[in-house]
C-alpha cells in the first residue's frame, strides 16, 4: 500500500502544480496581451441581437448600460420569448425611460423552430429584423452588464481583415458564499483558462462582420444548432479567419446559484462542448485522471487508517491538502488577472477573507468531483433541459426541440437564482 500511496500522492501534487503552472500563463501571457487596435469614428452600423426569455434580476441595468455605448453608430433588436413574460414590461419601461436616440427595439418571439435553441430561434428571428445596411452583428446574453466601451472594444479588432469573430468571456465573482455559487466560481476559472487560450467564442460578448456571417452561411447553420457559439469556430475554418480573445471583454456575473443547480450547468456547458469542440477528448482525459487521482487517494487514505497504515495516512492527508492548496492558488491567480484585465463595471472585487478562503479550500475536492459526475453525464446525455424547454440531441444531424411552453414565472425560485442566461 505505501508505494501505490507514494504514486498516487505523487501524481496528484504534480497534477496541481501543472494547474498552477498553466493558471500563471494564463496570467502572465494571455490576459496581457497587448491590443493594438484602436476605435475610430465610425466603423459602420453595428446591430446588436439579444435573446430575452424571463426578467434576469440583471436586465434592467444591462440594457440601460447598453443604451448608454460611446460608439455612436449602432442598433439594439431585443427578442422576448412572449408579450406576457414577467421581462416585457421590463424592457417597455427602459425604452421609455432611458432610448432617447431610439435604438432599441422590441420583438415578440415568434412560433420557435424545432431544429435548433430556443436561442437560435431568436437569433434567426433578429437577423431578419436588422438594417440591411448593417455591418457587424453583435452578440450579448441578458445577464451581462456591458462598460461604457463595450461595444467599441467589441468592434475595434475587426479592422484587421484576418480577425472573424471577437469574444470575451465571463467569471463568476458571487457576493454570497454559499457552496453552489463558490464552486461554480472555483470549477469556472479552471475552465476559463482553456477556453481563453484557444480563443474558444462565447456569445454573451461577441461580434463579427455581417459579410463574415454570410459567407459562413451561419444563419443556415444556426437552424440546426442548439446554442449560437458553438458551430462559429468551424464554419470560419473555410474563410480562413480567426478568433480574437480580448480580455478586457471578461463579464463579471455576480449572481448565486444552489448547489443543485452547478451539476446542471457544468454538465450542460460540457455537453456543448462536445457537440462543438474538437478538444472535448482533452476534456475527457483531464477529468478521468484529475479526479480518477483524488478518489484514488481518499479511498487510499481511508484504507490506510483502517490497516493502521500511518506512513501513508500522513503521505495522503499531506498529498490532498497540498492538491487543494495549489488548486486554490490557482483559482486566485486566475482571479487576479481578471481584476486586472476585465473592465470591473460591477464594482471591483472585494478582498478574500479568512473564511471564505478556508471555504473555497474546502469546496476544492468537491468542484472535482462535481466535475466528475458533470462530464460523465455529458458524454452520454441524449436528452437536456434548457431554461424549462427540453431538447433531444442527435449528434450530427442536430437537435429536436420535443417540449416548448411560455416561460413560467412560478418556478423562478430555483431558476433565477442560477439559470440567469436563456
Amino acid at each position: 500500500m505505501i508505494i501505490t500511496s507514494v504514486v498516487i500522492a505523487v501524481l496528484m501534487t504534480v497534477t496541481a502544480v501543472a494547474h498552477f503552472v498553466t493558471a500563471f500563463y494564463f496570467r502572465t501571457i494571455v490576459m496581457l496581451r497587448a491590443d493594438s487596435s484602436k476605435p475610430e469614428n465610425d466603423y459602420g452600423l453595428a446591430s446588436i441581437i439579444m435573446s430575452v426569455r424571463g426578467c434576469d434580476p440583471g436586465l434592467r441595468k444591462a440594457l440601460i448600460r447598453l443604451l448608454e455605448q460611446d460608439y455612436e453608430n449602432y442598433e439594439v433588436h431585443l427578442v422576448v420569448d412572449h408579450h406576457k413574460d414577467n421581462a416585457w414590461q421590463v424592457v417597455h419601461e427602459v425604452k421609455e425611460q432611458f432610448d432617447e436616440d431610439c435604438r432599441l427595439t422590441i420583438h415578440e418571439m415568434k412560433k420557435p423552430l424545432k431544429t435548433c435553441g430556443l436561442k437560435c430561434s431568436s437569433l434567426l428571428q433578429g437577423l431578419d429584423q436588422i438594417h440591411p445596411n448593417s455591418k457587424y452583428l453583435v452578440l450579448m446574453d441578458s445577464d451581462v452588464t456591458p462598460h461604457t466601451n463595450w461595444l467599441s472594444q467589441l468592434i475595434a479588432p475587426l479592422g484587421d481583415k484576418k480577425i472573424g469573430v471577437v469574444t470575451g468571456n465571463q467569471w463568476f465573482e458571487p457576493n454570497t458564499t454559499n457552496a453552489g455559487s463558490l464552486i461554480r466560481s472555483l470549477w469556472y476559472a479552471g475552465a476559463l483558462v482553456p477556453t481563453a487560450i484557444f480563443s474558444n467564442p462565447w456569445a454573451g460578448s461577441f461580434a463579427m462582420r455581417m459579410e463574415d456571417v454570410r459567407r459562413a452561411k451561419l444563419p443556415k447553420i444556426w437552424r440546426k444548432s442548439i446554442v449560437d457559439d458553438g458551430p462559429i469556430r468551424q464554419a470560419l475554418k473555410p474563410l480562413g479567419l480567426t478568433i480574437h480573445f480580448c480580455p478586457s471583454l471578461i463579464m463579471i456575473n455576480r449572481e448565486r446559484c444552489t448547489l443543485s443547480f452547478v451539476n446542471r450547468y457544468i454538465s450542460r456547458t460540457l455537453t456543448w462542448s462536445k457537440m462543438y469542440e474538437p478538444t472535448f477528448l482533452n476534456t475527457i482525459i483531464h477529468c478521468v485522471t484529475t479526479v480518477g487521482l483524488l478518489i484514488a487517494a481518499m479511498v487510499l487514505f481511508v484504507a490506510s487508517i483502517i490497516t493502521g497504515t500511518w506512513n501513508a495516512s500522513f503521505l495522503l492527508a499531506a498529498s490532498l491538502l497540498s492538491a487543494c492548496v495549489f488548486n486554490f492558488m490557482s483559482y486566485c491567480v486566475v482571479r487576479n488577472a481578471v481584476s486586472v484585465s476585465s473592465n470591473l463595471e460591477s464594482g471591483k472585487f472585494q478582498p478574500l477573507n479568512f473564511f471564505r478562503v478556508f471555504k473555497l479550500i474546502a469546496l476544492t475536492p468537491f468542484a472535482h468531483l462535481i466535475y466528475g459526475v458533470a462530464c460523465l453525464q455529458a458524454a452520454v446525455r441524449q436528452k437536456i433541459q434548457w431554461r424549462q424547454i427540453t431538447y433531444e440531441l442527435r449528434g450530427k444531424s442536430g437537435i429536436k426541440m420535443t417540449r416548448y411552453r411560455r416561460w413560467v414565472s412560478e418556478e423562478e425560485s430555483e431558476e433565477q437564482a442560477s439559470e440567469i442566461s436563456i
